[in-house]
Parts: structure tokens; sequence; C-alpha cells
């Protein structure tokens, strides 16, 4: 089960977009529960806008991002103002 704040990548998009979850809601079908994800992509051609759009995804149709991941992505893509990944001299 997903709560808001939790960090995921929609499956069906061409590439691995990360999301955070904004808002769950759930429901009952006949064969069990499922929910509706409002997701806020941080990452991909979305990040263009100033007004974020948000993505509303079936929890079936994303993956978790697990806390290794996140941490591989961080160590990619390092902070603009940090003057050690930019090689500045302190």
């Amino acid at each position: 089960m997903y709560r808001p704040g939790d960090y995921v990548y929609p499956v069906d998009l061409p590439q691995r977009w990360l999301c955070r979850v904004a808002r769950v809601d759930s429901a009952r079908a006949g064969d069990g529960l499922y929910q509706i994800l409002t997701l806020q992509p941080l990452e991909g051609p979305w990040c263009t806008f100033a007004d974020m759009p948000e993505l509303v995804r079936f929890d079936a149709d994303v993956q978790p991002a697990g806390t290794r991941a996140l941490w591989a992505e961080a160590r990619r893509a390092p902070a603009a103002h940090d003057p050690v990944a930019r090689g500045a001299d302190a």
C-alpha cells in the first residue's frame, strides 16, 4: 500500500521518471482493494513547467523507488549548489 510522500516510477512511461505520491484514494472492487495515486513528477519533461502537472496512476501501474535507487539517483546528479560536486576549491 502506498502513502503520500512515497517515491515511485510509473511503469508505462518510455523512461524511468521519479515521482512523489501526493495523494492516495483507495477503493474496493470485486477482486480486492486498489489505490488511485496522484503523482507529482520530480523528473522528466513535466519539470520544465512552472505549474507542474500531476499524473494519475493505479497502484499496479507504478514501481516503488527503493532507498537504494534514490541514493543512486542522487549520486549521479550532484546538486548544482554543492561546491565539491562542481570541483570548486574551498
